[in-house]
């Protein structure tokens, strides 16, 4: 008897359900930080886990909120330092657990 394969959903569905998850587990390190900061990193180490699995980008104002290095969620002043420098103009975030400097430039002149 032939054997037949299960059909897969496609590959746009698992990716789009990723992106949703990541977004949810976002949300819950947003709500859990106070009580468990160790669970919000947690959260995010998971998110980044699903991210790279199913090959999904995260969104900017994701990217803002956890450091690459260690993949702590970042919390101003409790987790994080920002600073903001005149020339060149950027925001300087460091990671208050690892040390990781990122800089993320703002207010950048447009050619005509």
């Amino acid at each position: 008897m032939p054997r037949h394969r299960a059909r897969r959903a496609p590959i746009n569905e698992y990716k789009k359900l990723a992106a949703e998850r990541v977004g949810y587990l976002f949300k819950l390190a947003e709500g859990v930080f106070r009580k468990s900061p160790e669970l919000a990193d947690r959260y995010v180490q998971l998110a980044w886990r699903l991210a790279t699995r199913y090959n999904v980008r995260f969104p900017p104002h994701l990217k803002r909120k956890f450091c690459r290095r260690c993949k702590s969620f970042w919390v101003p002043s409790v987790t994080c330092r920002v600073r903001t420098r005149p020339d060149p103009p950027c925001v300087i975030i460091t990671c208050l657990r690892c040390g990781r400097i990122t800089r993320l430039p703002y207010g950048r002149k447009r050619a005509k």
